[in-house]
């Protein structure tokens, strides 16, 4: 049955194109795509310059196709009827178009199976469809083949693509190059899981047999300097073993070894960081920059400063194993560079200010005085509720005698400025011309006794209210009359 009905659409179709007569575009790609069962095939239709479509897809097998998605490109009106195959596109302005119809092959589609797909159908450029259909046809064959797995052939494509050939040798890059270019083809063509191993196999291989380009360019460096250094400038032995590896890293130049290249040039270095001078190390001039570093005091200096000369300090003292006298040169040159390079902290201003303070705390005196107004301005806060005269005047008294004996005492300090004071260099208040110690203090004083003044007014003006109410004299022996 499932031949019969195939013979009478292939019939149907090939009498269709007959009568209308068959032009072909050639606006599907591919004309040719492969699919496996139950996956999805996209066949891509392009339209120049309409306004509108109506299209009708007929199929050789329909019962291959399982399903049908239709989408366009730029957005435009597009309706479609999946169950008879049908579809129009109705624009707002004259574009191309570009029409993506996805095919799901059915799940029981045969390995080997073809059904040719041709898209009837007529175009409008101005919006309205012509009275007399002008049917135009694109065919595409869709083939099933088995399923294929195309992790690893994508993975070594990406793996490929991710690599620069300047870091390799251009022969084993051609190599790649033409495996990497056949992987991409054949991923998009292969009918056959084993086409696509095949081809993932070669790339494989052609990444495995890339050969690095070879960086001489610490090897020619090292060459470079041990060819400045002059023979008698060192000792024989020293000099002995950078001959043999200079020897061994000139012959390393022409290795495509990068290994072995490194190795040379490792050994140079190192033979080179052994030279002893003639005379001797000197390690002189360092010691003397290291012991000058270690006794200053972190305390007097600025903080980056002296982070400088820790720095500078510690490869000096890293410096005292080496084989180099230019190092130990360039180590004790830098240590030293940083000893006078060192900001020294000025404490003169601080120093005036801790002066005016002493002015007024060096006795003592002043601070036993601040105490016992301390005192008696608690009592004071006690006399205000005991409602005691006596002890309200007495306290005020108290308190009056102690400003005058704090004002006293301040004026004879005042009279007596320490002697000798240095005097700071800079734009700042001198503490010494301006004691603010003082003036902070009458502020504070001055705030105290208005606060006392207010509650002994009150507590005075409260006594008298209460003397003066009037008395009045009661008999009892008037109740009884």
């Amino acid at each position: 049955m499932k031949k019969v009905h195939r013979v009478l659409s292939l019939l149907l179709i090939a009498a269709t194109l007959l009568c209308a007569g068959f032009s072909a575009s050639a606006a599907v790609s591919p004309s040719a795509a492969n699919c496996a069962a139950g996956q999805t095939v996209e066949l891509k239709y392009t339209f120049k310059g309409i306004m509108g479509l109506d299209g009708i897809l007929n199929f050789s097998d329909p019962e291959m196709i399982s399903g049908i998605e239709v989408s366009v490109e730029p957005a435009a009106l597009l309706t479609h009827n999946p169950n008879a195959t049908t579809f129009n596109l109705f624009a707002g302005k004259k574009n191309d178009y570009v029409v993506t119809v996805k095919y799901t092959l059915a799940s029981n589609a045969k390995i080997g199976d073809k059904c040719e797909v041709i898209l009837q159908y007529e175009t409008t450029e101005d919006g309205d469809m012509p009275a007399v259909p002008d049917y135009k046809y694109d065919k595409s064959v869709i083939t099933v083949i088995e399923k294929l797995d195309h992790t690893k052939i994508n993975k070594l494509i990406d793996q490929a693509e991710g690599l620069k050939s300047s870091a390799y040798t251009s022969e084993t890059w051609k190599k790649l190059d033409s495996a990497l270019k056949n992987a991409k083809s054949v991923a998009k063509s292969a009918t056959t899981q084993k086409a696509l191993n095949e081809a993932a196999s070669s790339l494989e291989s052609a990444i495995k047999g890339l050969e690095k380009v070879v960086d001489y360019s610490e090897l020619n460096k090292q060459i470079k300097i041990a060819e400045a250094l002059v023979e008698k400038n060192y000792t024989s032995t020293s000099w002995s073993a950078v001959k043999t590896a200079l020897a061994a890293a000139k012959k390393a130049q022409s290795s495509k070894d990068q290994s072995v290249v490194n190795s040379a040039a490792k050994a140079l270095k190192s033979a080179i960081a052994d030279l002893i001078p003639a005379g001797g190390l000197n390690y002189d001039e360092l010691n003397k920059q290291i012991e000058a570093a270690e006794k200053l005091n972190a305390n007097e200096y600025e903080k980056t400063s002296w982070a400088a000369l820790t720095a500078a300090l510690d490869k000096a003292k890293q410096t005292k194993t080496s084989k180099v006298q230019s190092e130990i040169d360039s180590a004790a040159g830098a240590l030293k560079k940083a000893i006078e390079s060192l900001v020294k902290l000025d404490l003169t201003r601080l120093q005036a200010a801790l002066d005016g303070v002493n002015v007024y705390t060096e006795d003592g005196s002043i601070l036993l005085l601040w105490d016992r107004l301390q005192e008696l301005l608690k009592e004071a806060e006690a006399a205000k509720n005991a409602g005691d005269q006596v002890a309200v005047d007495n306290c005020a008294a108290a308190i009056e005698a102690l400003t005058k004996e704090i004002q006293e005492k301040l004026a004879e300090l005042g009279a007596t400025p320490p002697a000798d004071p240095s005097e700071p260099v800079g734009d700042f208040c001198n503490i010494n011309s301006h004691p603010v110690w003082m003036i902070l203090f009458w502020i504070s004083l001055a705030v105290n006794l208005v606060g006392i003044g207010l509650v002994v007014a009150y507590v005075i003006i409260k006594k008298k209210s209460a003397d003066n109410t009037p008395l009045v004299d009661y008999d009892i022996t008037d109740d009884a009359e």
